[in-house]
């Protein structure tokens, strides 16, 4: 018999570290664990869920695969190292004009002379002195260098000397943007440049530190991790493009609702504790955008996964009032059910609040704060001291909290900055706190959310089962409209507050999911499968499924897809080039081909075309098997366009290496 070959998936959402065993012969999930998701370090989670995969016989697990939200959480929560970003040949005064330099994510932006043109021929050189003075001043003020040339694409030797002598000035690390993309539009190359240097030693020091605990655990194999593509690469590889990993989290649960749903064309709907994503699989294949990642203002050139995400999750803030407003999201906080579980002291200070309110007529009534992690820098007045050092006893409901310190408003504690900094966690009514009033998912307290609730619900003069049923039609219609808008590629049309009469789409969506007219109709349907994955999904799609006339699959392993998703895939690496007619007047004279930052002009199509295809494959290839993968195939694609222009794309996919 063969010894037995184990592959270990690590997913850390917005709420919980998914982790699964599979079989990588027979693809069977042999064991699937949640932990919580540690967010002021994501190393915690994912060693409390490897504490319980590790078989008897740890040599038996050959590969563990990671999807982090580390990449885009750092982009998006500025807590990113500050980089150098040195602009080759580009125009300052256009980049100001047009406040490019706001997408460049560094405040440190340096215009060096030297230029190409976009036919890849020097127009101006590389001012090698001024590049090595600048560099000079600033070595000791950033943590790495980016290195963005206007035309690279065409011609990367200015990048490539530059480089060389940053590598010799500082020793810092240093990331060229041709190495990231072939895209022509020079903000988002910079961009992605810029913020690659940025996460270089976020993703190491991360990497370093699983690999250290699955060395603990005497776990000794590959380390791979997902991109926003959905494809596999290995540690080493995700160490130098750590900008590529973005976005790894909605491309994981697409790739685990396929494989486990078994379904070819489908929607995926990923509902989890703080985001539901959306994305759909056409006849086995993933949506792929093609370079257009974007993370909160940053617009770069990484490809993945074309998805919807947006703030709805079984943690989401319900927001009401006494005047008939319902929301829930986007917030993200600790289920009060989930927090009194953990902190008695919080469930005996809630449990006497509520018996003192006959009602609770807003969120802000029920509101804890806890202590997530100690400051590191001097707290902003005498109150917002008090309020850590009384949170360090435990987490407190905030009213009661800021009357003790005296304050009147949040605003007085600077809760805001707090909060952002993930100094203070807040907790309150969530729909998983409904959950357990239903009886559909019942981990934690749930003696207490019926009492919160129960509260609530008397503002309406109903039962706490139909305060949770219109949350839920909430969540229903929230998700409905989502959909729409991700499949249609349009947005649907909001009513002015208090305008009775709406624009024709949002009446035909509204009759459709809840019929008024007597005489008019209207019916929205889904023309494929629903696959919902993800721990409330039973709990919330089902209601989704029939609004929209959809079947819906709820595969094996459901809640945990996401994690299947880190290990079933392949390791895909995409290299693009061009050839196109060089034209004097009216006269073709010759081609050009373009590949990998180089720039070579033939006498007729067919040898350019040759060039191009065998240096492309030869280097997708080479990229493939240094990101991880083995027995690679290479695939590729030509297209042409109306000017003679003819795009080629190299696609080399290899099974992920194993110890």
């Amino acid at each position: 018999m063969t010894h037995p070959s184990l592959y270990l998936g690590i997913d850390t959402g917005g709420t919980f570290t998914d982790g699964v065993l599979i079989d990588a012969h027979t693809r069977a999930v042999l064991k699937t664990v949640k932990a919580i998701t540690t967010h002021h370090d994501l190393k915690i989670g994912i060693a409390e869920a490897l504490s319980q995969l590790i078989p008897p016989d740890p040599s038996q697990v050959t590969l563990i695969s990671l999807s982090t939200t580390l990449a885009t959480n750092a982009i998006a929560e500025g807590k990113r190292k500050i980089p150098a970003l040195f602009l080759l040949g580009y125009d300052p005064t256009l980049v100001q004009t047009y406040n490019f330099h706001e997408q460049f994510g560094t405040p440190h932006q340096l215009f060096i002379t030297g230029r190409h043109d976009l036919r890849g021929i020097e127009q101006e050189p590389l001012d090698e002195a001024e590049l090595h003075r600048r560099a000079l001043a600033l070595k000791d003020q950033v943590d790495a260098f980016a290195i963005a040339s206007y035309a690279g694409p065409m011609n990367a030797s200015h990048e490539l000397r530059a480089s060389q002598i940053l590598t010799d000035l500082a020793g810092l690390p240093v990331v060229q943007a041709h190495h990231l993309s072939s895209e022509l539009d020079s903000i988002r190359r910079a961009t992605t440049a810029s913020l690659n240097a940025s996460l270089l030693s976020n993703v190491q020091e991360f990497l370093d530190a699983v690999e250290k605990i699955a060395a603990q655990y005497g776990l000794h194999c590959p380390v791979m991790l997902i991109k926003g593509d959905g494809s596999m690469v290995q540690a080493s590889w995700a160490r130098q493009r750590p900008v590529e990993i973005i976005h790894s989290g909605p491309a994981t649960s697409t790739v685990g609702g396929h494989f486990l749903s078994g379904l070819d064309t489908a929607l995926v709907v990923d509902i989890g504790g703080t985001t539901t994503d959306i994305a759909l699989v056409d006849r086995g294949k993933l949506q792929i955008l093609d370079k257009a990642a974007t993370v909160g203002q940053f617009r770069t050139c990484v490809q993945t996964i074309k998805t919807r995400s947006f703030g709805l999750g079984g943690d989401s803030r319900i927001g009401f009032d006494r005047w008939d407003m319902l929301t829930v999201g986007p917030e993200r906080v600790a289920p009060l059910s989930f927090l009194c579980h953990h902190y008695p002291q919080a469930r005996q200070e809630l449990e006497s609040w509520l018996w003192q309110k006959h009602q609770i007529t807003y969120p802000e009534q029920l509101e804890f704060w806890m202590l997530r992690r100690e400051p590191t820098r001097p707290l902003k007045g005498e109150r917002a001291r008090l309020v850590i050092e009384k949170l360090r006893q435990g987490p407190r409901l905030m009213l009661p909290l800021l009357k003790e310190v005296g304050a009147v408003s949040p605003v007085h504690v600077y809760a805001e900055e707090l909060i952002k900094s993930e100094i203070i966690q807040r907790g309150g009514l969530t729909p998983t706190d409904l959950l357990h009033v239903t009886g559909e998912f019942t981990p934690w307290d749930g003696e207490i959310a019926r009492m919160a609730v129960e509260r609530v619900s008397r503002n309406w003069l109903e039962t706490p089962e139909s305060f949770a049923a219109r949350v839920k039609q909430v969540i229903t219609r929230r998700i409905v409209a989502e959909i729409v808008e991700f499949l249609s590629d349009k947005k649907l049309s909001d009513a002015p507050l208090g305008v009775i009469h709406t624009s024709l789409d949002r009446w035909l969506y509204n009759e459709s999911l809840s019929p008024q007219n007597p005489f008019l109709g209207s019916r929205i349907f889904l023309k494929v499968p629903i696959v919902g994955i993800g721990a409330p999904a039973r709990a919330f799609l089902p209601p989704v499924a029939e609004a929209l006339q959809s079947e819906i699959v709820f595969p094996p392993h459901f809640a945990v897809a996401n994690a299947v998703g880190t290990v079933v895939g392949n390791v895909t690496i995409r290299r693009e080039g061009q050839v196109f007619p060089c034209l004097e007047g009216m006269v073709t004279v010759g081609y050009d081909a373009r590949a990998d930052g180089a720039q070579r002009k033939f006498p007729d199509r067919e040898r350019a075309l040759d060039y191009t295809r065998t240096l492309l494959s030869e280097r997708a290839r080479t990229e493939a098997e240094a990101a991880g993968a083995q027995d690679v195939q290479v695939t590729l694609d030509e297209q042409e366009w109306l000017d003679g222009t003819i795009r080629l794309t190299a696609w080399a996919v290899g099974r992920p290496q194993v110890r």
